[in-house]
C-alpha cells in the first residue's frame, strides 16, 4: 500500500522507521511544512520507495492536492488538523489514521465513510490507542464489565532540563492544566485540575509513580463503544511533584493561557511562547533517564467469578534511545501508530467508517506491537 505520513516529529520519525521496508508498504511519503527532518529521515532510511513532501497541514488546498493516489494517510501532526486532513483523505478515496482527538467529534463522519467503503482509524497512538486495544483484549474475555482504569506511568528525570514534556508541549500542558473527566454510571463528570493523586505501583523498570486524573479521549470512546454494562472508566497521568508545582506555578500567572496578548505592538499566546522555550521532546532522546509504560486494569465478571485483568506495556528512554533514537514515550506512541497503520496496510482491520482501536480485534495488533518490540504483559487476579 502507497502510505504517506504528514508531520514527522518524534512520533512520526518512530512511525517512518518502523513503516520503511515493511512488506505491507509499497511506497512512504514524510511530509511537513519543513522538511529538514524529513530529509535527513529519508537519507538514514535510504530506501527508494521512500520520498519527501513539503505540505502544511492548515492549507486545504494543498492537500486535496497531495493526498489523491495514496491507500492511507496516516496523521502525525496536532490534533487540530484531523477534521482538515480527514476530509481531505476521504475525497482522496485514501484510507486514514490519527493518533489523538481533535477539537471535534470525528465520529460524527462515519456514514460518510461507511458509504465511500474506506476506514478512518481514529486516536490509534499510544494513550488513546494502545491503551484501548489493551482494553479490549481484557474485555473480550469478560461477559460483564465494571471499570477500566488507564495509568499512563511515563516519567523523565534530567540534570540538563529543569521541565522538560514528554509528547507535545502544549498539549501536555494543557490537558494538564485542564478539568478532568471520569465517566461513572452512564455519565461523563468533571473534577478540577490536580484531583485524586495517589501514588500508583507501576512495575519495574518504572516503580510508584504519582498520577492525578485527566481528561482523556478513553473516558470519551470506551463506555460509548465498549458495552457489557461498563460502569466506570478514568484516567490518570504521572506527573512528578517537582513538575505538578512548577506548572501550577505557571498556570497561576497566565503562562498556560491560549488566548492572545499583547507584547510590544504584536500579539502572542502565553502557552505558545512557553512551549517554545521548553525543550522539544523530538530533540530529548538520550538526554533523560526513566521510562515509559501504558497500563490497564479491566474488572469484570467471567462465568460468574470477578477478576481484574492488567495489561501493560514498558520501555525505558534508555532502550528507546538505543533502538530507534527517541524517547520511550515517543516509541510507545509512535508504535502504536504503526502497528495501526500496518494492519490496515496489510488488510488485518476489515472495518469501514470511522472506528477507534477498540473496534478492533486486539490479538494482531498485540502480534504487530510484539513485531515492532514492545512486549505486553498480561496479568489476571481474582477480586
Amino acid at each position: 500500500m502507497r502510505v504517506m505520513l504528514l508531520g514527522v516529529g518524534a512520533i512520526g520519525t518512530v512511525i517512518a522507521k518502523h513503516l520503511a521496508g515493511h512488506r505491507a508498504i509499497e511506497s512512504l511519503t514524510l511530509s511537513d511544512m519543513d522538511t529538514t527532518r524529513a530529509e535527513k529521515l529519508a537519507r538514514e532510511l535510504d530506501g527508494s520507495n521512500i520520498k519527501v513532501e513539503r505540505l502544511d497541514a492548515a492549507d486545504p488546498d494543498a492537500l486535496a492536492r497531495s493526498l489523491k493516489g495514496y491507500g492511507l494517510i496516516v496523521n502525525a501532526v496536532l490534533p487540530r488538523f484531523n477534521g482538515a486532513i480527514m476530509d481531505a483523505a476521504l475525497a482522496a478515496g485514501s484510507h486514514y489514521m490519527d493518533l489523538a482527538g481533535g477539537e471535534e467529534d470525528q465520529f460524527l463522519r462515519d456514514p460518510a465513510w461507511k458509504k465511500a467503503g474506506l476506514l478512518a482509524l481514529h486516536g490509534m497512538g499510544e494513550d488513546p490507542g494502545i491503551s484501548n486495544v489493551l482494553a479490549r483484549w481484557a474485555v473480550d474475555r469478560l461477559d460483564e464489565v465494571d471499570a477500566i482504569r488507564v495509568r499512563d506511568g511515563e516519567f523523565s528525570e534530567s540534570d540538563e532540563f529543569p521541565l522538560a514534556c514528554l509528547f507535545s508541549n502544549e498539549t501536555f500542558i494543557e490537558e494538564a492544566v485542564s478539568e478532568a473527566t471520569y465517566f461513572e454510571n452512564g455519565e461523563t463528570k468533571n473534577l478540577p485540575a490536580w484531583s485524586n493523586r495517589e501514588v500508583y505501583p507501576f512495575p519495574d523498570p518504572v516503580g510508584p509513580q504519582p498520577i492525578y486524573n485527566m481528561s482523556h479521549e478513553e473516558v470519551q470512546t470506551l463506555p460509548r463503544f465498549i458495552g457489557k454494562g461498563l460502569k466506570f472508566v478514568d484516567f490518570k497521568l504521572a506527573v512528578p511533584d517537582t513538575m505538578q508545582k512548577q506548572l501550577s506555578f505557571l498556570d497561576s500567572i497566565g503562562m498556560t493561557r491560549m488566548d492572545t496578548v499583547r507584547v510590544r505592538g504584536g500579539e502572542v499566546t502565553p502557552l505558545a511562547v512557553l512551549s517554545a522555550v521548553l525543550p522539544q521532546p523530538a530533540d530529548l532522546g538520550g538526554k533523560i533517564q526513566g521510562a515509559g509504560i501504558i497500563l490497564v486494569e479491566v474488572d469484570g465478571r467471567s462465568k460468574g467469578k470477578s477478576t481484574r485483568h492488567i495489561l501493560y506495556s514498558v520501555i525505558t528512554h534508555d532502550e528507546a534511545f538505543k533502538r530507534l533514537k527517541v524517547t520511550a514515550t515517543a516509541f510507545l506512541t509512535g508504535s502504536g501508530g504503526a502497528a495501526g497503520a500496518l494492519a490496515i496496510a496489510s488488510g488485518k482491520v476489515k472495518q469501514t467508517g470511522v472506528v477507534s482501536p477498540e473496534h478492533l480485534d486486539a490479538e494482531p495488533i498485540l502480534g504487530l506491537l510484539e513485531e515492532l518490540g514492545l512486549k505486553v504483559s498480561k496479568e489476571e487476579k481474582a477480586l
